[in-house]
């Protein structure tokens, strides 16, 4: 599994980090939802700026960034705005869509932005080497509310983000049965197995893919989402809690749990 340092954790590093998404529309809501997010037990807290009303104004958000820094301390920060065509909270322009994160990268307020694959092949943007040359983490990411495409798609689909600039590769897609979520196991397996050099994530959103939010130590995934209690960023995440037993409960290999294998007396 490949290994990528932000802030103060490794993603790739034994079980993968779980990440929780801030949702708030106003700056009252939002930095008490910073607070009270900052003390749950997450490793990863990711803005999802698409649900802030205040987004079309750089210099309120400017604000809402150093609020959401101040009350989470030093946990590592994603920047989202999900656009709406992958489950987003409203519309942006798609010049905007990249001016505002090149601006979030230049407030030095946040450790990676999230940029979404469809629009990085439609448009042309510098907003990749400018976060790096600050030395910000770049996660590429696609969603798909309908289904789940085939293995090769998947695994094509990270090599792409990958060969784009991605740190951080994320798929998130909808399984429909047991064959779906077999399929995105497969993909990252292959991945992990072929490519370690790939941070990746690969997540099956719904109730039928509450599985593979638990196995990314045993098939690669770096990062898992989980529910903040409050609200959901997307269908089929997991409370911290129950996350936490399923995560220690999978991946624990070494005290004397071996899969298809009894016990040595």
């Amino acid at each position: 599994m490949s290994k990528l340092k932000v802030r103060n954790i490794t993603l790739g590093s034994e079980q993968p980090k779980v990440c929780v998404s801030l949702i708030a529309s106003n700056f009252e809501e939002l930095f008490a939802e910073a607070m009270r997010i900052s003390r749950l037990d997450c490793d990863v807290i990711e803005w999802r700026a698409d649900y802030f009303m205040y987004v079309n104004d750089i210099s309120f958000m400017r604000k809402a960034a150093y609020f959401i820094r101040y009350a989470i301390e030093d946990k590592p920060l994603i920047f989202t705005f999900r656009t709406l065509g992958e489950g987003g909270g409203q519309y942006i322009e798609p010049e905007y869509y990249f001016e505002l994160n090149r601006y979030m990268v230049h407030t030095g307020l946040v450790d990676v932005i999230d940029l979404e694959l469809a629009l990085l092949t439609e448009i042309q943007t510098d907003v990749i080497h400018f976060a790096k040359q600050n030395n910000v983490k770049v996660l590429i990411s696609s969603h798909d509310y309908q289904g789940t495409p085939n293995e090769n798609q998947l695994t094509e689909m990270i090599y792409d983000m990958r060969y784009l600039g991605a740190d951080i590769s994320k798929i998130a897609v909808t399984p429909n049965d047991m064959q779906d979520v077999l399929t995105i196991l497969q993909s990252s397996n292959k991945i992990n197995t072929e490519r370690e050099d790939v941070p990746f994530v690969i997540i099956g959103m719904g109730e039928v893919g509450r599985l593979t939010r638990l196995t990314g130590e045993l098939f690669g995934s770096v990062l898992t989402f989980a529910s903040s209690g409050k609200y959901n960023s997307a269908p089929g995440q997991i409370p911290i809690p129950e996350l936490r037993r399923g995560l220690d409960v999978i991946g624990k290999r070494d005290e004397g749990v071996y899969f298809g294998k009894k016990e040595k007396a």
